[in-house]
């Protein structure tokens, strides 16, 4: 599968590039960025031509379309739809980072195109592909009731570790088109919460990125939310708690954040009357570093274990699902339509 990357940025640079090319099928064909400096230096890493290397989408994906079997789109979530309607309608099986969209109107307008064209299309939650997370939902069918879910993210600086972990290379990009960038990132927040409120609107466009990811997760487990009962927001939208009721009357207590700390915290956990179930997610910039499944059982007495997979890559079991996917091997697990319901359901929580 000849493959093109658009978006060269960070998770690109740790994640995507670096799985893409320990696939044995798959061959990194293109790539696109804005910024020229990135795509050279990466081209001449990964050895893709300079005929190969774009600026811009809409330009690689009409130069290269007959050519190309697929694109892994990684761009600002503000350009998702642009980008990924032209690469559907181009017929190039697509995989887009989460979430979806911005507006709950530009997700709607992405499942259409998705229904309308014969490409794959499917969303980048690699949590849904840790194996710890596969080995939770194995691990509830064997429970009858459940008494309440926890869901806790509260993400850490990240940017005070990553530059010990990973050499990436920063963008060098004129302040002109950062400022646009900006501008219709922030417009589209106010237009999918319904606010004029710059505040809000950069708390929304917080909450969306991090928060996503546990919405999804939830909902690969129990289903749609039938309701949201309870919201409440504090530090200006940067830490909430929303009392959550999915479609089989499980509650779940959802709690979300960004912090100063130096550690980052993410995890589920299942209560039902004789056992509780906890996965824990580890820092999601750190290569093979799956999250774990402890399991507590026992009304006479106590039995504990520890699920720890081996140190398989999330994000790369997400493209080898993505490619299978492409040869009808399987059916999409993240779809547009779910990632559709993720973005309406965090931009209701702001209603």
């Amino acid at each position: 599968m000849k493959v093109g990357i658009i978006g060269c940025g960070t998770i690109a640079q740790i994640m995507h590039i670096p799985n893409l090319l320990e696939v044995p099928d798959a061959e990194l064909t293109a790539m696109c960025d804005p910024a020229e400096n990135v795509t050279e230096e990466l081209g001449e890493r990964y050895n893709v031509g300079s005929e190969h290397r774009y600026s811009d989408p809409e330009t690689m994906i009409a130069d290269l379309e007959s050519e190309l079997d697929a694109v892994v789109v990684t761009t600002p979530m503000q350009t998702h739809a642009d980008v990924v309607e032209r690469s559907l309608a181009a017929g190039l099986d697509t995989l887009v980072e989460k979430p979806l969209a911005v507006t709950p109107s530009d997700a709607d307008r992405l499942v259409e195109a998705a229904e309308q064209s014969d490409a794959t299309a499917m969303v980048a939650y690699n949590r849904r592909f840790e194996l710890g997370y596969e080995r939770l939902a194995d691990e509830l069918e064997d429970v009858e009731q459940i008494d309440s879910i926890t869901a806790y993210a509260v993400d850490a600086d990240f940017s005070k570790s990553l530059p010990d972990i990973y050499d990436t290379i920063a963008p060098e990009l004129d302040d002109e088109f950062i400022e646009r960038s900006t501008d219709r990132r922030i417009e589209q927040c106010k237009q999918a919460i319904g606010t004029d409120d710059e505040d809000l609107a950069a708390a929304y466009d917080f909450q969306l990125e991090h928060v996503c990811h546990d919405v999804n997760a939830l909902c690969g487990l129990f289903g749609d939310v039938e309701s949201i009962d309870h919201v409440d927001f504090v530090r200006d939208g940067y830490y909430g708690t929303a009392h959550l009721v999915f479609e089989g009357g499980e509650r779940c207590i959802l709690q979300t954040g960004d912090s100063e700390r130096h550690w980052h915290e993410q995890f589920l956990r299942v209560d039902a009357p004789d056992r509780t179930l906890r996965l824990e997610f580890d820092h999601p910039f750190v290569k093979y570093n799956s999250a774990t499944l402890s399991v507590r059982k026992g009304t006479d007495e106590t039995v504990e274990c520890q699920y720890s997979p081996t140190r398989e890559e999330s994000f790369k079991r997400e493209l080898e699902a993505f490619m299978a996917c492409a040869r009808d091997e399987q059916a999409v697990r993240t779809s547009f339509a779910q990632a559709r319901d993720d973005v309406e359901l965090i931009a209701s929580l702001f209603g």
